[in-house]
């Protein structure tokens, strides 16, 4: 098992939110994008993930948007794919 696992695990983990859609897009971006993110949108995804649901969903169906350009670009990510 290489180091990445674990931490990919508790990601995974992270992302099974309140409700079916929220874990399918914030899944999606997890399995497709995730591990060939650099470091810097790798921490935008955690910070996304540790916003609370109503605010994570408001940003995901993007009702409104982030401060932080990196978690804009991971939104447009999930939707275009």
């Amino acid at each position: 098992m290489s180091a990445q696992q674990p931490a990919l695990s508790k990601l995974k983990w992270r992302c099974r939110r309140g409700t079916k859609e929220l874990d399918t897009l914030t899944t999606r971006y997890l399995d497709r994008f995730y591990l060939n993110a650099d470091r810097n949108e790798q921490s935008a995804f955690e910070e996304l993930l540790s916003m609370q649901d109503p605010e994570l969903h408001a940003i995901l169906t993007k009702d409104t948007t982030s401060d932080n350009p990196l978690v804009t670009a991971i939104v447009d990510k999930i939707h275009s794919n």
